[in-house]
């Protein structure tokens, strides 16, 4: 989306996205907390063997992540290609790793410049947002008997 986005295209979608982005990173957010909280009142239940874990499923969730784009792309999209998307989350993993305190495991950096855009999140209420995109008269007739 935030591909599209950066093209001028969709970006009523893109905004959407942010919603579900915005609420993941809560979660996140909430995870380090914890993993934070945990590290400064139970000290030796995050040590070696916790990062050597945490290392482990970073991995497998770069492999994962990775076959899933060789997948997607296979067809090819102007701008994205396998080596960057994985490029990409290696990037994203190492960020992951540095927010719970860990030395970096890739050391990629992020070809993607606009997918600096998710860290960008609108900060108003949705349901307390004015909607304007779809504010306008429906005109003609309106039946709700006719078969579709």
């Amino acid at each position: 989306m935030y591909f599209l986005r950066s093209r001028g295209l969709l970006s009523g979608l893109a905004s959407g996205t942010n919603w579900v982005f915005r609420d993941e990173s809560m979660h996140m957010e909430f995870a380090f907390d914890v993993v934070r909280t945990v590290r400064a009142e139970e000290l030796d239940l995050v040590g070696d063997e916790f990062e050597a874990g945490v290392r482990a499923m970073l991995a497998e969730a770069v492999a994962a992540e990775t076959a899933f784009a060789r997948d997607l792309l296979a067809g090819g999209v102007a701008g994205m290609t396998v080596p960057d998307m994985r490029s990409y989350l290696e990037y994203v993993a190492d960020r992951r790793l540095a927010e719970l305190g860990f030395a970096p495991m890739f050391g990629s950096a992020n070809p993607f410049s606009f997918l600096e855009l998710q860290d960008v999140q609108e900060l108003s209420n949705f349901f307390e947002r004015r909607v304007s995109s779809y504010q306008m008269g429906v005109t003609g007739i309106v039946a709700f008997d006719e078969d579709f």
